[in-house]
């Protein structure tokens, strides 16, 4: 028999948020100068070391290198576009943590995720009351996949592993999670909130939740 689940692991980007918008990702390559397709590429190429740690100038001096025209001040307007693109949250999501919460439960939040757009997630939603833990790889320089950063979350959640379902939108993140005894679910986008609150034995109409705003 399967044991109930205790504890709730959500990613950020693409789980607790809506996908980046097209027209953003267009806006930054525009502002970078560099086709769309080929702006995506660098801007993936590097984003772990920025996920680890790396600054926000340094980072975006990667994703533009080779364009000698950038002026000095784009930097600081693509660190905000790009917090920008991530700023749509999933209201709906964010009701199923606080509700399975409210049951009693743990929830935690599991980021590769960067100081420059965490900072703003801060100020706009108050993390440390609607989360038991939260765990973003550039405080503490790991990313997911590695096997560390889901055993610190599960030590901080204080829930075995095997109690524990953990969501998120890319499967080498799952597979990495089940390694270490974690229970997964696959995020697909709105089409899978249904299935999440069925996963966590909630009923498909959430109560109405207040608790998210700043």
């Amino acid at each position: 028999m399967v044991s109930p689940l205790r504890a709730l692991i959500l990613d950020f980007g693409e789980v607790l948020t809506g996908p980046q918008p097209r027209q953003i990702i267009e806006g930054m390559a525009s502002m970078a100068r560099l086709p769309v397709e080929e702006f995506l590429s660098r801007y993936w190429r590097h984003r772990k070391a920025y996920d680890c740690g790396l600054t926000g100038p340094e980072y975006w001096s990667r994703v533009v290198e080779g364009n000698e025209d950038v002026p000095p001040s784009l930097l600081s307007e693509l660190i905000e576009m790009d917090a920008l693109s991530w700023s749509d949250y999933r209201e709906t999501v964010w009701d199923i943590a606080a509700e399975f919460r409210a049951r009693g439960n743990r929830v935690a939040m599991l980021s590769n995720g960067v100081a420059d757009i965490i900072c703003r997630v801060r100020a706009e939603r108050r993390l440390n009351e609607l989360f038991d833990a939260v765990i973003v790889s550039c405080e503490i320089g790991q990313c997911k996949p590695e096997p560390e950063i889901y055993r610190m979350c599960i030590n901080r959640l204080g829930v075995p592993a095997d109690v524990t379902l953990f969501v998120d939108d890319r499967v080498e993140n799952l597979a990495a999670a089940e390694n270490v005894g974690l229970r997964t679910f696959h995020f697909t986008g709105d089409q899978s909130v249904d299935a999440l609150r069925t996963t966590l034995d909630l009923p498909v109409e959430p109560f109405s939740n207040t608790t998210n705003g700043a």
